[in-house]
């Protein structure tokens, strides 16, 4: 039908609009089924976007914020290490948006 578009279309345009407004993603990488273990080698599209910056100073500022309420702990809990394994990222950065990148 023309003048139609797809849901997956109205999706992929929807993450085009997002990514001209936000230029840096604070990301956190997934917990596994039963919620124990962080998953770090997961791709970054499986990661979970905690907030988006301006800046990348801004992302790195808010991280560095929330890791320092973690300074001194031993024991880390799983949402903790989730956190201390979070990562800045540029919106456009192609392994936010494919399975087939590698997480490092």
């Amino acid at each position: 039908m023309p003048g139609v578009i797809s849901k997956s279309h109205q999706m992929n345009l929807r993450n085009v609009a997002a990514l001209v407004f936000v230029g840096w993603c604070l990301i956190m990488p997934p917990l596994s089924r039963d919620r124990q273990v962080v998953e770090k080698n997961a791709p970054f599209s499986r990661w979970d976007t905690i907030g988006t910056y301006d800046s990348a100073a801004a992302c790195s500022h808010e991280l560095d914020k929330l890791t320092a309420v973690l300074a001194g702990n031993i024991n880390y809990s799983v949402i903790q290490r989730r956190v201390l394994a979070g990562k800045c990222l540029a919106a456009d950065d192609p392994r936010l948006h494919a399975d087939n990148f590698e997480a490092y």
